[in-house]
């Protein structure tokens, strides 16, 4: 135990550590809220599942385009001008969603709310891995010492987002259902409010905006130019159809059983095994280079996929997501350490948003294709599609990037 808490503990003992990473927990909460609580307060007002629908996907698609501009921005002018510009009209849209769908205004109006707060949302968990990067590259002079590091510092990361992902929908859940509809999206905001500001003040952890090209001396290069983004985005897509295709299923599966209430359970096991493989990657990755491992965690993805179809009850499929979620947290993690190694220094906030680009429309495009499956085929059938998604991924992977396997 002590072995594993080592490499944590030394992170953590660099100056501003604990407050930009917590900031960036409180900032990153909505991630697993918003959408939830989009859906939520409109069907508790209105009794639609299609028009929460449109919302939540109008704002995550726009999400998803707008991500790396802000990111591209951080990287020029500055994280904090970046949030200080952003961060007003971004609550505003999301206040204005809850005032407007609460007096029941005609719902056009709910869309020019969405794409507000939609268009001016920060994603931090690219601005929060930087100033990893930032700090501990700035503090180490050993370079096997500071990948090893900065390995343990983003499997935190990826930790954190697996918490997230678990506590955001229980407390969107509760708060929607218990205490009133909006209450969700309402605590959404107070995360983002909170956290923001609490970033604000963490300058010493701020990545310094560089005028000129000579970090690494690497030139600029377009995201869209790059093929190593490329590879990882279109990737990311492919794993996020994954996703989406586990979530939809694992929740028909469990409603055809009478146990709808049970799949928020079986998908934070999903998300508790993937927890604690990236504990143990932030231990003992760096003793295998960031390609590999992103190759061999993406394969396993693939394989363990038809453990989803041998459950025949609650409890079996809990226990078949628990083994497939161990393969996760090492694909995240190392997605973007191999991308940040292929640009600048200031271009890394941008560079890690961009690849993250296809994972949220991947997600919305699975879970579209596997709904509409289940609706004709029934969930049994539907769940060869993880595996499907995965495996059509690997064979993009196995043609585009085999080279990796051979490279540290």
């Amino acid at each position: 135990m002590r072995r594993v808490l080592t490499p944590y503990k030394e992170i953590f003992a660099n100056q501003g550590a604990w407050g930009f990473s917590l900031a960036g927990v409180l900032t990153r909460m909505p991630m697993s809220m918003t959408a939830l609580s989009i859906v939520l307060l409109i069907y508790g007002v209105t009794g639609s599942y299609g028009t929460a629908g449109s919302l939540v996907a109008t704002y995550g698609v726009t999400i998803a385009i707008v991500a790396p501009r802000w990111s591209r921005r951080a990287d020029r002018i500055g994280q904090t001008r970046v949030i200080r510009s952003a961060l007003i009209f971004h609550v505003a849209g999301l206040l204005a969603i809850v005032t407007l769908v609460s007096i029941k205004s005609p719902s056009i109006f709910w869309y020019f709310a969405t794409l507000l707060a939609a268009v001016f949302a920060v994603q931090t968990g690219s601005f929060v891995r930087r100033r990893w990067h930032f700090l501990l590259a700035n503090q180490i002079d050993d370079p096997i010492k500071e990948r090893a590091l900065i390995n343990t510092a983003w499997s935190f990361e990826s930790l954190m987002d697996e918490v997230i992902y678990i506590v955001g929908p229980i407390v969107a859940t509760v708060l929607c259902t218990q205490v009133a509809p909006s209450a969700g999206l309402l605590a959404a905001i107070g995360f983002v409010l909170f956290g923001s500001l609490f970033l604000l003040t963490q300058k010493m952890s701020e990545p310094i905006v560089n005028s000129t090209e000579e970090i690494n001396e690497k030139p600029k290069v377009s995201m869209w130019r790059n093929s190593t983004a490329i590879n990882i985005a279109l990737l990311n897509l492919m794993l996020g159809m994954y996703f989406g295709a586990v979530e939809i299923s694992t929740v028909a599966f469990c409603t055809e059983r009478g146990a709808k209430s049970t799949s928020g359970v079986l998908l934070a096991l999903w998300a508790a095994s993937s927890g604690i493989s990236a504990i143990i990657n932030g231990v003992f990755a760096t003793k295998m280079s960031a390609k590999r491992i992103f190759l061999i965690g993406y394969i396993v993805l693939m394989l363990s996929a038809p453990l989803l179809l041998l459950p025949n009850s609650v409890f079996q499929m809990g226990m078949a997501l628990f083994c497939c979620g161990f393969a996760i947290s090492p694909v995240l993690i190392s997605a973007p350490q191999i991308t940040a190694a292929a640009f600048n220094e200031d271009q890394m906030t941008e560079a890690i948003s961009f690849i993250s680009v296809g994972f949220p429309i991947g997600m919305s495009v699975g879970a579209m294709v596997t709904g509409h499956y289940i609706d004709l085929e029934g969930v049994e059938a539907a769940l060869i599609l993880p595996f499907l998604f995965m495996g059509i991924g690997v064979a993009f992977m196995l043609i585009r990037v085999r080279g990796w396997f051979g490279r540290s």
